[in-house]
């Protein structure tokens, strides 16, 4: 029986082999449907009408929207680089807004040249310091829309498609006002600023130690604005260009303050070459001083003199407002322009007024009969309140009289070494080096992550002769950050140092009683003017002393030294 059974087997399998069978795969696969959203509505207001509606109808009061209000645009910015953060913008033939929506990688859904349309009923509209926005309510301000709300207002139309060129901006023509400013129709839209520069060329754009880093961007005319990156962005660590070049992103503002946001690295475009002359006239001296023309289109740590009229001030405060009628309030800038009768700010350059002689004489606040006289004012071409201005004065020249430094004899600028200046290390293994900061520098610290190291490190000048020297002054320009106090970044002058023995067997003299940094911040400062008339007549070595310990160890800068003399 059992072999009965193993030869009907034997045949059914006989059967089975014989048999075709077909395939259950042809060797073609089907395609997927391509879903191509689309939407069964239409727009019924422009985005500069609901922005209108916003700012004229609901008189820019925070609104949880009640009416059927549906906008259009097409997706001219979104999260994608990293520079905007659960933000997009979109935009159409009127103008543009920005979204705020609690969800990241909106890219992925929402790319550029996406159409969306908005249904905004049931959402927050807004404005964060004269930006309005499109979002949620937030701590009772405009915030992100949450997610799960996100699909019952934002709507896909077709695949995406071409992103709107970028427009041509003049930024000589943004308004000043802040009452101006939340209106302005190109607000938020995908602009260009074609031969602008760089002020900070071969800086990072977003360094790591702070969320946010504002670099400037300068046309050939003298205007800037602020370029606003982001440390989370995939370009942070890339390297500002030097040269002109075309810059594509989206316009913003902070209360008065202009800005301007990179979508990505690929909107800086065709940087190179050498920057043409500036504008305007001048040379920097005294005897030949820039006119505003060519000093706003100038920047640099050289102090130059700058001549133009005093015109008003900006009223410090939360708008930081420009002030040019009076009655005057802060006494700690000024407004020059071209002409006395100038009021618009953009043609203005700020001047920082340091305490002491230069502020008592030239202030509005208490020389109110200063508004309308011709000034020369020495001091650094610096971005101040978003716009280039002049910092760190040294002198000026008012009414026939003022306060005109002697020029120096001895200057060592440094450029990324340690120049004329040799380093003598007494303790520790770290010593002073160049460095790039506020365009070459020395440094020293004893601070290497994420560990405080013992330090004295000495950084001392070759012989400066004061022979037939009179009214000798040193000044130098520093930026000191994370000491302990500023005991531990000395300066010293000696007559009898030999230049190559440990500098503690020379004898010393502290130079104290000056102005200086603070020791707590990144920002380089010129120091008051120091007197060696004490050393008059002598050879002498002028030395910087740091020190460090395994409790604390700060940072110290030098950019410039400058020995100068009244004869």
């Amino acid at each position: 029986m059992k072999k009965i059974w193993q030869l009907i087997l034997a045949g059914v399998f006989i059967v089975l082999a014989s048999t075709p069978f077909t395939s259950c795969v042809d060797g073609e696969f089907e395609q997927p449907p391509i879903i191509i959203p689309k939407v069964d509505f239409e727009a019924n207001r422009t985005i500069l009408q609901l922005k209108n509606y916003y700012l004229d109808t609901l008189s820019r009061a925070l609104t949880l929207i009640d009416k059927d209000i549906i906008i259009s645009g097409i997706v001219v910015a979104n999260d994608e680089s990293g520079n905007l953060y659960k933000k997009m913008v979109i935009q159409d033939a009127t103008g543009a807004i920005e979204l705020a929506l609690d969800k990241n990688s909106l890219y992925n859904e929402y790319k550029l040249g996406q159409r969306l349309f908005i249904k905004t009923k049931g959402m927050y509209i807004g404005d964060y310091n004269n930006l309005v926005q499109l979002g949620y309510i937030f701590g009772g301000n405009i915030g992100r829309l949450p997610e799960t709300f996100i699909s019952a207002h934002l709507f896909r139309d077709s695949i995406p498609g071409t992103p709107p060129v970028a427009t041509p901006l003049n930024l000589a023509s943004l308004p000043t006002a802040s009452a101006d400013i939340v209106k302005e129709p190109r607000m938020s839209t995908l602009v260009k600023l074609e031969n602008v520069r760089f002020v900070e060329v071969g800086e990072m754009f977003a360094p790591q130690n702070v969320d946010n880093t504002n670099r400037t961007l300068i046309d050939q005319s003298g205007k800037s604005i602020t370029v606003r990156t982001s440390k989370y962005c995939n370009f942070a660590s890339d390297t500002l260009p030097g040269g002109y070049g075309t810059v594509e992103g989206i316009l913003t503002a902070f209360g008065t303050t202009w800005q301007f946001t990179l979508r990505s690295k690929d909107d800086v475009k065709e940087f190179g070459g050498v920057a043409p002359p500036p504008p305007g006239s001048g040379t920097g001296t005294f005897a030949d001083p820039y006119d505003i023309v060519r000093a706003m289109a100038s920047s640099g740590s050289d102090p130059a003199w700058v001549q133009g009229y005093i015109v008003g001030t900006i009223d410090v405060g939360d708008q930081n407002v420009p002030n040019f009628s009076g009655p005057f309030i802060t006494n700690t800038n000024l407004l020059i322009a071209a002409s006395a009768d100038e009021a618009n700010l953009a043609n203005c350059m700020p001047v920082q007024l340091p305490s002491g002689t230069i502020r008592d004489a030239l202030n509005l606040v208490s020389k109110p009969g200063n508004k309308g006289k011709q000034v020369k004012v020495l001091g650094t071409l610096e971005t101040y309140f978003s716009q280039p201005g002049v910092k760190n004065l040294t002198g000026y020249w008012l009414d026939g009289s003022g306060v005109v430094p002697a020029t120096g004899f001895f200057t060592e600028e440094f450029n990324q070494t340690l120049g004329s200046f040799t380093e003598y290390s007494v303790l520790g293994d770290q010593k002073w080096f160049g460095d790039t900061y506020d365009g070459g520098c020395v440094t020293m610290t004893g601070y290497v992550a994420p560990n405080y190291f013992v330090n004295e490190d000495w950084l001392i000048s070759p012989v400066i002769s004061l022979a037939g020297k009179t009214g000798v002054e040193l000044m130098f320009r520093e930026a000191v950050n994370f000491v302990n106090n500023l005991e531990d970044t000395k300066v010293f002058v000696s007559t009898n140092y030999n230049g190559t023995d440990n500098p503690n067997d020379a004898t010393w003299t502290q130079l104290t009683g000056f102005t200086r940094s603070t020791g707590s911040a990144w920002t380089f400062v010129n120091t008051s003017q120091i007197s060696l008339a004490a050393f008059e007549g002598s050879d002498i070595r002028i030395a910087f002393k740091y020190v460090s310990t395994t409790a604390k160890a700060g940072t110290w800068e030098i950019s410039r030294v400058v020995v100068s003399a009244s004869n």
